[in-house]
């Protein structure tokens, strides 16, 4: 079993990851959408997508600094505060993304069912931590944070697979595939993780 202060590190090294490979996306991705480059193609739905852009920024922002708080304890006073700012703008910002996939306007369609279940999971895992924190669960609440954040971050393989061809073998289905698999593998992950310690020897 690893000791503590090698899970530590370990979780440090996966934080600055999560961190730095958000940086190329913002670049790339949300930038050009947020000082109008993209706006032309966007223009029916516009208010949605600048919605679920600048409030997903706020939830990278906000739920690392959350995040970052609660395990390092430094600044504790804080928090709450990042805590709910990174609930509440994230919770626009995944309501915006459900509402865009329930319209689904662009090709192919069928990814907008991936993103949507992302979506009403991430707004499902928000209210679990939320409630955790309520109730002075905060054991469960940290577990569910972790899990929320973690499917902030699936933005980045999400944006990606929207660039990159995965899977060419299935023409215009790569993209959702690869959508379903770059946010479902990362959370599977992140399940094992948090429960790995719950399953060793007594």
């Amino acid at each position: 079993m690893a000791s503590r202060p090698t899970s530590n590190r370990v979780a440090g090294i996966v934080f600055l990851f999560a961190l730095l490979s958000t940086l190329p996306i913002l670049w790339r991705v949300v930038l050009p959408l947020l000082d109008g480059q993209n706006w032309p193609k966007h223009a029916p739905h516009l208010p949605l997508v600048l919605t679920h852009a600048w409030g997903g920024l706020a939830m990278l922002t906000f739920g690392a600094a959350a995040l970052y708080i609660g395990w390092t304890r430094r600044r504790f006073r804080y928090h709450r505060w990042f805590g709910y700012a990174y609930l509440t703008l994230g919770g626009v910002s995944a309501s915006a993304a459900l509402a865009l996939s329930i319209e689904a306007p662009h090709e192919p369609r069928s990814l907008y069912l991936a993103t949507g279940t992302l979506a009403a999971v991430w707004l499902a895992f928000g209210a679990m931590a939320l409630r955790a924190a309520l109730n002075r669960r905060f054991e469960s609440h940290r577990q569910w944070m972790v899990r929320s954040y973690v499917l902030t971050w699936t933005f980045v393989g999400c944006r990606i697979a929207t660039m990159v061809d995965f899977y060419p073998w299935l023409g215009a289905e790569s993209t959702t595939a690869a959508i379903w698999i770059n946010w479902i593998v990362p959370l599977m992950i992140c399940e094992i993780a948090l429960q790995w310690r719950a399953g060793t020897k007594v």
